[in-house]
């Protein structure tokens, strides 16, 4: 993927609320709804972004120009908490020069809560669950603990395969940074970000 500086400067005029009224009309009701959706997640990730380039100011710039990475990819996404962790994970693999291209602890519970509601899972894929809601950091109840500690402790070679095997099979292979361009501006003020330059690249060679 190819970044350049995520800032958009959106809302505040009447032509944008003329044009937001105009597709109201034009696709439905809903379209505000969606609207507004699509935004809080865009504040959500952008957010992500400034608490991992707090952690990680070495590769701050580059982080900065992480945002192409985190499109959703499950409608569970609508969900806060499920968003932000997706976005971690991705920006701290980006900060640790890590494959971004595999599923996310996010997004495996979101395909297994889907298989769930089709077919019972057998212990190990309940454990593969557990496993990965404790990883994503989503929210916690001690019986959930008990509950992954003991799948642990009589499967954690097999629940072990079934990460990789879903980490693979949930990997979006357009999820990399292959080239940053940056204009010298971050959010519309000057900044001297590493990319500034023309002829400025990075490649990140994960094959």
């Amino acid at each position: 993927m190819t970044t350049t500086d995520p800032a958009v400067c959106l809302g505040g005029t009447p032509a944008f609320a003329q044009g937001i009224a105009g597709c109201s009309a034009l696709l439905g009701e809903n379209f505000g709804s969606a609207l507004g959706k699509i935004f809080e997640s865009l504040e959500w990730a952008e957010d992500e972004i400034e608490k991992v380039r707090a952690r990680h100011r070495k590769h701050s710039d580059r982080l900065f120009h992480s945002f192409s990475l985190l499109t959703p990819t499950q409608q569970r996404m609508e969900t806060e908490f499920v968003y932000r962790s997706h976005c971690r994970e991705l920006l701290d693999r980006v900060a640790a020069g890590e494959d971004t291209r595999p599923g996310t602890a996010a997004e495996i519970c979101c395909a297994l809560l889907h298989v769930s509601q089709m077919s019972p899972m057998r212990s190990a894929a309940v454990g593969l669950y557990l496993r990965m809601w404790q990883v994503a950091g989503f929210p916690q109840w001690p019986e959930l603990a008990e509950a992954s500690a003991n799948h642990e402790a009589l499967e954690k070679s097999r629940i072990d395969d079934h990460e990789r095997f879903a980490r693979n099979q949930l990997k979006v292979t357009e999820r990399r940074l292959t080239e940053i361009t940056c204009a010298g501006k971050h959010h519309g003020e000057p900044v001297h970000c590493l990319y500034s330059r023309a002829t400025a690249q990075l490649a990140l060679d994960l094959d």
